[in-house]
């Protein structure tokens, strides 16, 4: 294996070396799907004493992007839509809490692919971009339903990716990876002394196929 990715490796310094005079920039689409695992935490306050919970939900999403590849980099634009996520917790006097959170992001991405002269390449990068979050709390007591808060955000958002990628032919690559995002966070202040926060972070599994023009 060692021998293997020693060979591989000379051979792309080769192929490197062979670009350097014009290097020839590929136009790409990619779509993908993920399994998420939500670690989000959410924070309520009342009359000064606070309620924590972990909002543990999993979930799909989708992820769809435009890139251009130059030797071993990528740079593209990548728009995620995630389901959208529910927790219960229950306040000090009984009272049932639900809340229901919506989250997207829009991401500028950034790929190192490694080996890329073999049909198999893994690849490591990270993104930066904005994220928007709404949540919705309603609070349940005495067979009534009311609205404690409703409130969407725009927040600053990152993530970090790893996977391999493997080559079927010149146009079309499939893509397994791995993924962590921060989405930011959620404040909101009620009038009635609740103080909430939510903290939004996501842990996913991707597969997905590329198609290179």
């Amino acid at each position: 294996m060692k021998k293997f990715l020693l060979l591989a490796g000379v051979a792309c310094l080769f192929t490197a070396n062979a670009q350097a005079a014009g290097v020839q920039l590929n136009q790409y689409v990619s779509g993908k799907v993920s399994y998420d695992w939500n670690r989000d935490k959410i924070k309520n306050v009342f009359d000064g004493v606070s309620h924590h919970t972990k909002l543990t939900d999993e979930n799909y999403a989708s992820h769809v992007a435009y890139g251009v590849q130059a030797g071993f980099v990528r740079g593209e634009l990548e728009v995620n839509n995630s389901m959208p996520l529910s927790a219960k917790s229950t306040a000090t006097d009984g009272t049932d809490l639900k809340m229901k959170v919506y989250k997207y992001s829009a991401m500028a991405n950034a790929y190192f692919d490694f080996l890329n002269c073999t049909s198999w390449t893994p690849y490591v990068g990270a993104g930066l971009g904005t994220s928007w979050l709404k949540a919705k709390q309603f609070a349940y007591a005495d067979g009534a339903k009311t609205k404690n808060f409703d409130k969407s955000v725009y927040n600053l958002a990152y993530q970090a990716m790893a996977g391999v990628a493997y080559k079927i032919n010149s146009h079309w690559t499939v893509d397994a990876g791995y993924r962590f995002a921060d989405l930011g966070r959620i404040r909101k202040h009620e009038v009635t002394g609740q103080n909430v926060k939510l903290k939004v972070r996501d842990h996913s599994a991707l597969l997905g196929v590329r198609y290179t023009f």
